[in-house]
């Protein structure tokens, strides 16, 4: 039987869920993420914290709504879940006002606060622009997402022209001059702003102070609210939603076992991550590195390439295998040329990407055990499902916003986004292992 549960996180994507309800369980609460709101809902006990990936981040609009109405009825009717959470990225991409409408129909709520600021990972809102380290996310390897694209910086006009033009009076703003001034002054604009009739609030937010405080003021609104945002607005949540629960601080002993790293993503900070890791002179020796080009991607998984992944995948050893390189190649003339022989569009090379890399899991699964960890959302839920993972449950924190997880038939998985982490993120994955295996 299915216990009540109290809070609900609905996400675009497989790494957004993770780190997302990664906040909850650091506060206490046993969390699981469902990968689809079709799963079976068997066995599932003490859960505390529920998050669905809808998967609808480069989808249809009207797909991406249905998606997540629907998630938010499994979460209603299905689990009990009394807290809902809206999960956005924080470079804006994707459906989402779509999805935040969708949500406030299901839910009732009266309107959204959206605060897409991911202040630990350098991304605030300031004057309603989203900046990422200081530069607009129209500038950065967001707006370059081939699935979904940033072209501009200003958080409510990305947002309005997600509307048509009866519905664009219905997004406000909150800006910095009242979010400093705290909680009783962002309440009071808040009740202002929903009584003119807006339903998406996009507040600034430059700190985790703006944080509590932005918490606080919906927790005093007289109006029933939507919290819409990242995993730094989920922090600061967790503490109000959870009260003074008992946080296992047990230390987690993990298998000794190989490392698969699976990257989908072409930004620049996973291209870092894996030259580091590459370069680093402490895992020369006991790892392997792929870095898959067009030709292998349009040519499909081969023996080949799955030999060279089993014989390598020993011990403790590390094997990455990446497409760094991809994007760039399809931009020079030989690769245009090969693109267009194929018949192949950018969006499509994406999504060849992400089936290649998920095939290859399936194949590597059968031979071997490794700890998997992908790179990139697409990437981490077509290998969670083609691995067979039903769900996972977050484990333990590799770092604040990077869960490890274990799935459905205790396969440990590690997801994370292409954009987040610094140069040495996967140095600190790896050396969380290092830390935690049984000898």
């Amino acid at each position: 039987m299915i216990l009540s549960s109290t809070i609900g996180i609905i996400a675009d994507d497989l790494t957004g869920a993770n780190d997302t309800a990664l906040q909850f369980f650091l506060k206490g609460s046993n969390t699981e993420i469902l990968l689809g709101y079709n799963e079976e809902l068997q066995n599932h006990v003490n859960v505390g914290t529920w998050a669905i990936s809808t998967e609808s981040r480069n989808i249809d609009k009207n797909d991406a709504a249905k998606a997540v109405y629907e998630s938010v009825l499994v979460l209603k009717d299905k689990l009990n879940v009394e807290h809902f959470y809206k999960k956005i990225d924080s470079t804006l991409r994707g459906n989402i006002t779509y999805e935040i409408f969708a949500a406030l129909e299901a839910t009732g709520k009266d309107a959204a606060i959206v605060a897409p600021a991911f202040v630990q990972e350098g991304r605030i809102t300031i004057g309603g622009y989203q900046l990422s380290k200081g530069v607009p996310i129209e500038r950065t390897d967001a707006a370059r997402d081939p699935g979904a694209p940033i072209y501009e910086s200003y958080v409510p006009d990305i947002l309005k022209k997600q509307l048509g033009d009866n519905a664009k009076n219905m997004v406000g703003s909150i800006e910095l001059n009242v979010i400093a001034k705290g909680a009783l002054p962002i309440a009071q604009k808040i009740t202002e702003l929903i009584e003119a009739g807006k339903k998406i609030i996009v507040t600034d937010c430059v700190s985790t102070v703006d944080f509590e405080q932005i918490v606080l003021a919906m927790q005093k609104s007289p109006y029933d609210i939507l919290p819409c945002g990242s995993a730094g607005l989920a922090q600061a949540l967790a503490p109000l939603w959870l009260g003074e629960m008992k946080v296992n601080k047990a230390t987690k002993t993990v298998p000794r076992l190989p490392k698969l790293i699976l990257s989908g993503s072409a930004t620049t900070v996973s291209a870092l991550q894996i030259q580091k890791l590459e370069n680093d002179d402490d895992y020369s020796g006991k790892s392997y590195f792929i870095c898959l080009t067009l030709k292998d991607i349009i040519g499909g998984v081969c023996e080949n390439v799955i030999k060279r992944v089993i014989d390598n995948l020993v011990q403790d050893n590390i094997v990455a295998i990446h497409v760094c390189n991809v994007l760039e190649e399809a931009k020079t003339e030989e690769g245009k040329n090969l693109l267009i022989d194929e018949g192949i569009t950018k969006e499509a090379l994406s999504r060849k990407i992400t089936q290649y890399l998920a095939e290859l899991a399936a194949e590597i699964k059968k031979q071997a055990e490794f700890i998997l960890i992908t790179i990139g959302g697409e990437t981490s839920r077509a290998c969670c499902a083609a691995i067979d993972s039903r769900y996972l449950q977050v484990a333990d924190a590799i770092l604040p916003a990077i869960p490890l997880c274990m799935d459905s038939s205790a396969q440990l998985v590690v997801t994370k986004s292409g954009n987040l982490g610094t140069s040495s993120t996967l140095i600190e994955i790896i050396q969380y292992f290092e830390h935690h295996e049984n000898l």
